[in-house]
């Protein structure tokens, strides 16, 4: 196996953990009692869902070492995450 890759696999499992907790500050947005209308929710979760599948499309370029940009968070919702 390729050092390059072996070394990359700690910044993959670092953006996995970005991803999980950016998809965890999202979760309140779906409670039945959370202020929010449907259509934002809708935009909401189509940015979870683009979270999720990050990992699957960009796992190989990660492991290269080549730069990647998360999906860009919804500007109406502030997740105080640093990445």
């Amino acid at each position: 196996m390729n050092n390059y890759i072996v070394e990359n696999k700690d910044l993959l499992k670092t953006i996995r953990n970005i991803r999980n907790q950016l998809l965890k500050e999202t979760d309140k947005y779906f409670l039945i009692d959370f202020p929010i209308a449907y259509e934002k929710q809708l935009i909401i979760k189509a940015y979870r869902q683009e979270l999720r599948d990050f990992i699957n499309n960009y796992e190989i370029k990660i492991l290269a070492g080549e730069k990647v940009a998360f999906p860009q968070q919804p500007d109406f919702i502030d997740l105080n995450i640093i990445y």
